[in-house]
C-alpha cells in the first residue's frame, strides 16, 4: 500500500509540474479571426487556485494563488482565465466543448471587456442534468464573438478526481461536422465490435470452445467501456459521477476474461501464476470501489499497464515452441492495447482531445488488438486440431496395423455378444474350426455354443469371466464344422458398453500339444519299455493304499529276476529289453484283477494287492514263480531259462511307513536269493538275518545322509620313527561318522556296509577332498608334513573317474605329491591286482608313495609283495600285539621286516600298545610304530605333534 501511494503522489507531482510548465509557457490571450477552427483553452489560460467559496470576482481581483506541484486540496478549485481577442471583421460563432462529464462542479463565465457577464453555465455531475445533447453528450457553451470584440473566459473546476483535462474552443460549424464524423465512426466501431462479438458467440455455441465465450465477453465489455467513454452514462445523469466505479468494474472483468484466454492459449501456466491473474484484477476493483475518484483513476492506469506486461511475460515464458504464431500474435494484441493505453493517458494528462484522427487511431488499436486476440486463439485451435488430426492419423494407422495383425494373426480371434452371437472373426479362426471364409463362419455358426463339444464348458467359462472379468489359457474340447473334436486353448475378456456386454477372445489349436501332454503324463507315471507303472508312480499309489483305511491289509510283492544279467551280458541290451517286456506281459497275465504292478528297477518289479487275503496273495506269488520258471527265452538260436526271487510283506502295522514296507519287501527278496533263488520269502521281523540286513539298509541311509549333510569327521593317528629322530609329521588319516544325536561312530560299524553297497567311492572322495582342503588351509602344518597316509578301497582303485578326481584335487588344493601316501589293504590289492597296478603307476610317477596295509593276514604270499610298487609295508596288528609272549608272532614280524628291507621298503608296526613292544620293534629294525602306545586317534582340526 505504501508503494502504491508513493507512486500515485509521484504521478500527481509530474502532472502538476507539466501543467505549471504549460501554464508558464502559454499565453493567456487567444486571438480569434475568420480562419479560426479549434483551440485548446488550457494552452491559452492562466491557472490559479482558489477556495471553493471563491467567486469569479475574487479571481478578477487577484485573490488566488498559483497552482503548486501537488494536486489541489479537497477544498480548493482550479480556475482557468483566458482572454479572447476578435481581430476579424465578421461575427464568429464559437462553442466551448468539454468532453468529460464526471466533473463534480464546473462553472463557465463569459465576460466582456468591462468584466460584465455575457453568458454563464454551471454543470454538476450526478445532479440530474438532462440538458446534454444526445447522442454524443458533451458539456458545451455556445456564443458569438463580434468583430473587434474582446472577451474573457473564466472556467472553474472542482473535482476529487483528475482536475486537469483538455477544454476545447471550436468554431461551431466545424464542431457540427466533427460530431457528424464521430457519429459515423462510432457507429462503424460499434457495428464492427458487435459483429466480432456475434462471431465469437456463434462459434462458441457451435463449437463449445471456452475461449470463444471469454472473447465474446471481453468484446462486450469493450463495447460497454466505449459506451461509458463516449458519455453513455448521460442517459442517466445521476450516474455520471460514478463513471470511475463503472470503469473499475468493467476493466476488472475485462482483465479476468483476458486471463481466461491467456490460460487457454498457454496451458502450461502454473496454478500460482493463474491465481495472480485472477487475484490482482479483483483486488484492484475492490480497492477502486472503496477509494476516491483520483486514487481509482491512478490505480486503474497502473493496473492496466502492470497486467499487460504480466500477460506479455507469461506469453514469452510459457510459449509453445511448435506454435510461435500464438505467442507472437498475443503479444501484438497487447502492443496494440499499449498504444491505445498511451492515447488514453495523453487525453487524461495532456491537451490531447478526441479529434476524429485521435478517435480513429484509438479505435484502430482496440479493434486490431481484439483481432490479434482472435487470430491467436484461432492459431491455437488450429494447432490443437492439427495435433488431434495427427493423433487421429496415428490412431488410424495403429488401428490399421492392429487390423492387419487381427487378419493375419496365427491365432484365431473373435468377438461375440454375451449370448454367444458372433460379431467378427479372423481367417485363423475360420481355419481352426474348418470354415473357408469369415462370411461363411458368421453365416453358418449362429452361436459360439457350436464351438464346444460339451455345452457345459461354455457355461463354466461365462461363470469364470463374470467373476474375474477374463480367462487365460483355458483348455477346452471343441468341435469343428465337420463334427470332429479337437482341443483348443481359449483366452478371453469381457468389455461393457452401452450396447451390452461383449466377449473378445483368442483361440489356439492345441490338439497336438494336448496329445503330447497326455503322452508326457503317461510317461511320467508309466515305464516306457513295459507300459506298467514306473517306480515313482508305484510308490505314490502304494503310499495311498497303505495310508487309506481298508478291511484287508495291503500285501506287497518284490520281484527280482534270476539270471537276467546272463542274457543281458551274452546277447546285449536289445535282447534284455525284449526279455523284460515279455516277462512284464507274462506277469500281468498271471495277476488277479485287483493287483497293480510297477517296474522298480532294471529287472525288479513290485506288485500290490488290496482285496486279497494273505494266503491268496501267496498263492498268486507262487503262480507267478511257476509261470516265469516255465518261460523260455530264445535269442539268436539260444535258449535261456529264468527264475524269479519274490519277497512278500503284509502291510498290517500302522506305525510302519510305506518306505519301510518297500525296504522290508526288498530285504525279503534278497533273502529269497540268498536261500537258493526262485522262491517266495515272506518277511518276518523276528528273523535275525532279516534284522541284520535291515540294519545294513539303515546304514546305507545314514551314510548317504552323512555325505549330504557333511557329518563325517576327519581324525588322525601319528606314527613314531623308531630308528631316527622325528623330522616332521607322520600320521594316518582316519574317518568317523557323527550321528544326528551327536554320537561318534567308529568306521568298523559303517565301512563294511559302504563297501558292500559300493558307496565307498563317494566316501573316499569325501576323505581326499576334505583332507587336501584342510592341508591347504594350514600352510605351516603342510610345510612340516613328511607323510600323510590315506586309505583307499578296491572300488575306488577300479574306478577310472576316481583317478581323474584325485589328479584334479592335487591341482585344486596345490598339495605336493610327495607328502601323500595311499594305503591299500593287502587282500584288496591282490584281488584287484590289475586296477591296483595301474593306479599305483600313475601316482608313483608323480611322486606319491604307497603302503600295503594289514600285510601278513589272509592268504597272501611274498610273491605279491614283489609285484606291487609299494614303498612301505604295514605289518598286521595280529602279529604285533602278542609278539612279546609268542615266539611265532615275533618270528613272523622279523621275517616280514627282513623281506621288506631286502626289497628296499620301510616297515610299520600296527597295534603298538605299550613301550616295551615299541622297544622290541626298534631292536628288530622296524621303522615306525603306530598304535595307542604311540598316540590315540584325535580330530585332525585339533592336530598336536608328538
Amino acid at each position: 500500500m505504501v508503494i502504491a501511494r508513493l507512486t500515485k503522489y509521484a504521478i500527481a507531482i509530474i502532472i502538476g509540474w507539466v501543467m505549471v510548465c504549460c501554464s508558464a509557457l502559454a499565453s493567456s490571450q487567444l486571438v480569434i479571426n475568420e480562419s479560426f477552427e479549434r483551440a485548446i483553452i488550457n494552452q491559452h489560460a492562466e491557472l490559479s487556485l482558489a477556495p471553493n467559496s471563491a467567486t469569479y470576482f475574487d479571481i478578477l481581483n487577484g485573490n488566488a494563488s498559483t497552482p503548486s506541484l501537488a494536486s489541489p486540496k479537497a477544498r480548493e478549485q482550479i480556475w482557468y482565465s483566458t482572454k479572447l481577442n476578435h481581430s476579424g471583421y465578421s461575427p464568429i460563432p464559437l462553442v466551448l466543448n468539454i468532453e468529460r462529464l464526471n466533473v463534480d462542479d464546473l462553472q463557465i463565465y463569459l465576460l466582456d471587456s468591462s468584466q460584465r457577464i455575457i453568458k454563464s453555465y454551471r454543470y454538476q455531475a450526478g445532479k440530474g442534468d438532462f440538458s446534454l445533447k444526445q447522442p454524443i453528450p458533451n458539456i458545451r457553451l455556445g456564443f458569438t464573438l463580434q468583430p473587434y470584440q474582446n472577451a474573457q473566459l473564466l472556467i472553474s473546476v472542482k473535482d476529487d478526481g483528475l482536475q486537469y483535462f483538455p477544454i476545447a474552443l471550436w468554431e461551431r460549424d466545424l464542431l457540427a461536422q466533427h460530431d457528424t464524423n464521430m457519429l459515423v465512426l462510432l457507429g462503424a466501431v460499434f457495428g464492427a465490435l458487435t459483429l466480432i462479438a456475434l462471431y465469437y458467440l456463434l462459434s462458441y455455441l457451435t463449437q463449445r470452445i471456452p475461449t470463444r465465450f471469454w472473447l465474446t465477453m471481453a468484446t462486450l465489455i469493450i463495447i460497454a467501456l466505449l459506451f461509458i467513454t463516449e458519455g453513455g452514462l448521460a442517459l442517466w445523469p445521476n450516474l455520471t459521477n460514478a463513471s470511475e466505479r463503472f470503469y473499475a468494474v468493467s476493466l476488472g472483468m475485462l482483465l479476468l476474461c483476458i486471463a481466461k484466454v491467456n490460460h487457454h492459449l498457454f496451458s502450461p501456466v502454473s496454478l500460482l501464476f493463474r491465481l495472480v491473474n485472477y487475484a490482482v484484477p479483483i483486488a484492484a476493483t475492490v480497492y477502486c470501489l472503496t477509494t476516491n475518484a483520483y486514487n481509482a483513476t491512478i490505480s486503474l492506469l497502473l493496473l492496466t499497464a502492470a497486467m499487460g506486461l504480466y500477460h506479455v511475460a507469461l506469453a514469452l515464458i510459457f510459449k509453445d515452441k511448435n506454435t510461435r504464431v500464438v505467442s507472437t500474435t498475443y503479444i501484438l494484441a497487447w502492443l496494440s492495447f499499449f498504444a491505445f493505453y498511451a492515447l488514453v493517458t495523453l487525453t487524461l494528462f495532456s491537451d490531447l482531445i478526441y479529434t476524429i484522427e485521435v478517435a480513429i487511431g484509438m479505435l484502430i488499436f482496440v479493434i486490431l488488438g481484439f483481432l490479434c486476440f482472435g487470430f491467436s486463439v484461432i492459431a491455437r485451435e488450429q494447432a490443437k486440431n492439427q495435433r488431434k488430426l495427427s493423433t487421429q492419423a496415428e490412431t488410424i494407422a495403429s488401428l490399421n496395423h492392429f487390423y492387419d495383425l487381427f487378419k493375419n494373426s496365427a491365432e484365431g480371434h473373435y468377438t461375440s455378444t454375451w449370448d454367444g452371437k458372433l460379431i467378427s472373426v479372423n481367417p485363423a479362426m475360420c481355419k481352426v474350426f474348418g470354415y473357408e471364409s469369415e462370411d461363411e463362419m458368421l453365416l453358418k455358426a449362429a452361436s459360439t455354443l457350436t464351438f464346444y463339444a460339451s455345452p457345459e464348458d461354455r457355461q463354466v467359462l461365462l461363470g469364470t469371466v463374470s467373476q474375474q472379468g477374463h480367462v487365460t489359457g483355458k483348455e477346452i474340447r471343441g468341435k469343428r464344422k465337420d463334427g470332429s473334436e479337437f482341443w483348443f486353448s481359449l483366452s478371453c475378456q469381457m468389455r461393457e458398453s452401452e450396447e451390452g456386454n461383449f466377449l473378445y477372445g483368442s483361440i489356439i489349436d492345441i490338439t497336438e500339444k494336448k496329445q503330447s501332454d497326455l503322452s508326457l503324463q503317461y510317461l511320467a507315471t508309466h515305464d516306457s519299455l513295459t507300459g506298467v507303472y514306473n517306480r515313482r508312480q508305484f510308490e505314490t499309489l502304494f503310499k495311498e493304499k497303505v495310508t487309506a483305511p481298508s478291511a484287508s491289509p495291503v500285501c506287497l510283492l518284490f520281484l527280482d529276476l534270476d539270471r537276467f544279467k546272463v542274457v543281458n551280458d551274452t546277447c546285449g541290451h536289445k535282447a534284455g529289453d525284449v526279455l523284460i517286456k515279455d516277462i512284464s506281459r507274462l506277469i500281468e497275465n498271471t495277476l488277479t484283477s485287483d493287483a497293480q504292478i510297477g517296474r522298480l528297477g532294471g529287472d525288479e518289479f513290485g506288485i500290490m494287492y488290496t482285496k486279497l487275503s494273505v494266503d491268496e496273495v501267496y498263492l498268486n506269488a507262487v503262480k507267478i514263480l511257476n509261470a516265469v520258471q516255465a518261460y523260455r527265452f530264445m535269442w539268436d538260436n539260444r535258449i535261456f531259462n529264468l527264475g524269479v526271487s519274490i519277497g512278500m510283506v503284509v502291510c498290517d502295522d500302522t506305525e510302519v511307513s510305506p518306505g519301510q514296507y518297500l525296504s522290508m519287501a526288498d530285504a525279503a527278496c534278497y533273502f529269497a536269493k540268498e536261500q537258493g533263488r526262485n522262491q517266495v520269502h515272506r518277511y518276518n521281523k523276528d528273523d535275525e538275518s532279516m534284522q541284520r540286513y535291515q540294519r545294513e539298509l539303515d546304514w546305507v541311509s545314514s551314510i548317504n545322509n552323512a555325505l549330504e549333510e557333511g557329518r563325517f569327521e576327519l581324525y588322525y593317528q601319528s606314527l613314531r620313527p623308531l630308528n631316527k629322530t622325528s623330522d616332521g609329521h607322520y600320521y594316518e588319516v582316519l574317518l568317523r561318522l557323527r550321528e544326528k544325536d551327536g554320537a561318534l561312530v567308529e568306521p568298523a560299524n559303517f565301512l563294511p556296509t559302504a563297501e558292500r553297497f559300493e558307496m565307498n567311492v563317494s566316501v573316499d572322495k569325501w576323505v581326499v577332498t576334505n583332507t587336501f582342503k584342510w592341508l591347504s588351509e594350514n600352510p605351516e602344518h603342510l610345510a612340516e608334513l613328511r607323510r600323510c597316509s590315506i586309505n583307499l578301497n578296491c572300488h575306488s582303485l577300479a574306478d577310472r573317474d576316481f583317478t581323474l578326481f584325485i589328479l584334479n584335487a592335487f591341482e585344486t588344493f596345490k598339495i605336493p605329491y610327495d607328502k601323500i601316501c595311499f594305503e591299500v589293504i593287502e587282500s584288496v590289492a591282490i584281488i584287484k591286482m590289475e586296477d591296483t597296478l595301474n593306479f599305483m603307476s600313475t601316482f608313483n610317477r608323480l611322486g606319491c608313495s604307497f603302503a600295503l596295509d594289514d600285510f601278513g593276514s589272509g592268504f597272501s604270499s611274498y610273491s605279491y609283495l614283489k609285484s606291487l610298487p609299494v614303498s612301505q609295508v604295514k605289518i598286521d596288528g595280529m602279529f604285533i600285539k602278542d609278539m612279546l609272549n609268542d615266539s611265532i608272532d615275533a618270528a613272523m614280524v622279523a621275517s616280514i621286516n627282513d623281506v621288506a628291507k631286502a626289497m628296499g621298503m620301510q616297515t610299520v608296526g600296527e597295534f603298538v600298545e605299550d613301550e616295551s613292544t615299541m622297544t622290541q620293534l626298534g631292536k628288530m629294525g622296524i621303522d615306525f610304530a603306530q598304535g595307542y602306545g604311540v598316540a590315540k586317534p584325535a580330530p585332525l582340526r585339533d592336530f598336536q605333534p608328538l
